[in-house]
């Protein structure tokens, strides 16, 4: 006698009744949208744009050529004009005779002996001027030495050249799928059509990730049982502790922006097209700027600028969204200013695509596709870039 299932549902004819069970059915979707990876990875689409330099080496060195400042900062007040002058930084570059010259109080001082440290003897009231007192912070051009004609010292100074690098980071994402999923008919197709419905989602998610490790990647290497893994340095790294470093304090006003622009340009005189890559929320605070700037039909039904450049002191920003940064609310208000032609991608390996080359059943049954790829970021002469925060409103 045959056994007897007791766990039988009778269902009648009609609305409930006869009905297929839900993984029997072929489900609805949505068509597959194109994903648009070059406005979801703005900074390294660019940069590949703009040319990727072999490596040879798992680091990556360069030569930085650093100049000698031609300006100066007061560390100490004085109470009165005096011989001793203390600066923040740099004033080893000076040299006997150096003329030094203030803008707010319109005198001028020469340097009587070559300095070592930051403490420097002057003789003041040179050039037929009066000195006053200098305040801290205030800002000294430094003029060539004047000289007697019969001069014989010699007293030459340069900065020395200085070496700078970043790792080569082996980077590999793979999926994975078994021959028989990979065989079957899907509704995206027939055999093979999932695999290439993976293949497209993995590389969206590899160009995501590639983005986020140009932007946050932290230099570093190690070595275990002689292995080495290495991590690839990114921007924020590199220029968050930088000369040009702002944090706008979660408010960026239009004279902010562009006394931002113009410390950049201070530093860069030579500069004139630059690229601001920013979050999105940044963007949007920029195009605000002129809203109420423009002359508006009565008849508008559009309002907003779509800014895509900002002129300031000369200097020419093309701003570039970039969604990456709008995940995270601290993230919302930050962005770099980049010089494009001291920032590169230095890759071994470009990004490529391999797929599961083994014949069925030498490796198993499952097939493992990958993207791979070998690169490192190189940001030259940290002083040609900016980086910003807290541009939130």
């Amino acid at each position: 006698m045959p056994a007897q299932d007791l766990n039988l549902t009778l269902v009648t004819t009609g609305y409930t009744g006869n009905l297929p069970a839900t993984n029997e059915l072929l489900v609805d979707m949505h068509p597959r949208l194109f994903d648009s990876y070059v406005e979801a990875t703005a900074l390294t689409t660019i940069l590949s744009k703009v040319g990727e330099d072999p490596a040879s080496n798992f680091r990556v060195d360069w030569q930085e050529t650093k100049q000698i400042p031609t300006t100066l900062q007061v560390a100490t007040s004085e109470t009165a004009a005096g011989v001793t002058v203390y600066f923040v930084a740099n004033a080893e570059t000076l040299r006997a005779g150096t003329l030094l010259y203030n803008p707010r109080t319109d005198d001028i001082r020469s340097v009587d002996t070559t300095p070592t440290t930051q403490t420097v003897t002057v003789t003041i009231s040179k050039g037929g001027t009066t000195s006053a007192a200098w305040l801290s912070g205030d800002i000294i051009f430094v003029m060539l030495p004047a000289i007697a004609e019969n001069d014989t010292t010699n007293a030459g100074v340069s900065v020395a050249d200085q070496n700078a690098y970043n790792y080569e980071q082996l980077c590999k994402l793979q999926y994975a799928i078994s021959y028989l999923q990979n065989d079957m008919k899907t509704f995206f197709g027939g055999p093979g059509s999932k695999r290439e419905e993976l293949k497209g989602q993995k590389y969206r998610e590899y160009r995501i990730k590639k983005e986020h490790l140009v932007w946050f990647g932290g230099r570093a290497t190690a070595t275990s049982s002689s292995v080495r893994t290495s991590m690839m340095g990114g921007v924020v790294q590199t220029l968050r502790s930088g000369t040009l470093y702002k944090n706008f304090g979660g408010i960026m006003t239009e004279s902010g922006y562009r006394n931002f622009l113009g410390a950049y340009k201070e530093q860069n005189p030579d500069a004139t097209n630059v690229f601001h890559f920013c979050a999105g929320n940044v963007q949007d605070i920029i195009t605000g700027f002129g809203i109420n700037k423009i002359q508006l039909s009565p008849e508008s039904t559009k309002y907003g600028l779509d800014i895509m450049q900002y002129k300031a002191r000369g200097l020419t920003s093309h701003i570039v969204a970039c969604p990456v940064l709008d995940a995270a609310p601290t993230t919302k208000g930050w962005g770099a200013i980049l010089d494009m032609d001291r920032i590169r991608m230095r890759s071994i390996t470009k990004d490529t695509f391999y797929p599961w080359d083994r014949n069925r059943g030498a490796g198993g049954e499952i097939m493992y596709d990958t993207y791979l790829g070998v690169y490192s970021l190189q940001v030259a002469n940290e002083s040609r870039h900016a980086f910003h925060v807290g541009a939130l409103v």
